[in-house]
């Protein structure tokens, strides 16, 4: 091909048609920048290409890191539930004049210290936000409620924190006021047997301060449920967002 052009141009200047040479020249510079530029389109093409398939990818593991997450959330709730509800027996206890004999404190206070928190996976999520790709999402509406979602979660985090406190407050107590052994027996870990020491925790439920630290714990834990509940919220408006 480079032949002929030289061909053509050797001809042109052997019958001294310098103007046809000029105009020639100049197809011929046209004809080197149309290639040049469609080969620069083809490369961006391809490049748009690859971005967009590895977005696709990352777009869907993200979507399927929250719908795991999100069926996490919904377990750990019900284990809240199952806390906020003996916390809730104890604080009705803490109101009757006699306490019936069936009734196994060391139980509900066992129950009552469990920290049934969600821990989510975020892999993919931190692995956007570390590399600034949020913000390169082609989805603008993706973006924002990522956004949004990270500064719900770092709320959450907080009252989690707290929710955390309230529970080992609540031991350093029993640990001096109480027989942790009796407690434990009911915790299911290992083979620890009730304390032979006379002391009853029933006692416990006239205790002022047992009363504050449970109803503290309790509160938290309300607040808490309904965060969690708000976030069941939020994944499921990003879930529908999210398209794969």
């Amino acid at each position: 091909m480079l032949r002929f052009f030289r061909h053509i141009r050797k001809s042109l200047m052997e019958q001294n048609k310098v103007r046809t040479y000029l105009l020639y020249a100049i197809g011929e510079i046209l004809l080197v920048v149309i290639g040049i530029l469609i080969a620069l389109q083809v490369n961006n093409w391809n490049e748009n290409r690859i971005a967009l398939n590895q977005e696709q990818q990352t777009v869907a593991a993200l979507h399927s890191e929250f719908s795991d997450n999100l069926k996490e959330l919904k377990f750990d709730i019900a284990r809240l539930d199952t806390t906020i509800h003996n916390m809730e027996v104890l604080m009705d206890l803490t109101l009757l004049d006699e306490i019936p004999d069936e009734t196994n404190i060391d139980s509900l206070i066992s129950l009552s210290l469990t920290n049934p928190t969600w821990n989510p996976s975020s892999y993919v999520l931190n692995d956007l936000k570390n590399s600034g790709s949020i913000s390169r999402l082609s989805n603008s509406e993706l973006q924002s409620k990522l956004f949004a979602w990270e500064r719900h979660f770092e709320n959450l985090n907080e009252l989690v924190d707290i929710f955390k406190i309230s529970t080992y407050e609540m031991i350093r107590f029993l640990r001096d006021e109480s027989s942790l052994r009796d407690i434990d027996s009911y915790a299911g870990i290992g083979n620890i047997q009730p304390s032979k020491i006379g002391f009853n925790n029933k006692e416990l439920l006239e205790n002022l301060r047992f009363e504050n630290y449970v109803d503290d714990k309790l509160i938290t834990a309300y607040q808490l449920r309904n965060e969690y509940l708000e976030s069941i919220t939020i994944i499921e408006d990003l879930l529908t967002t999210i398209r794969i």
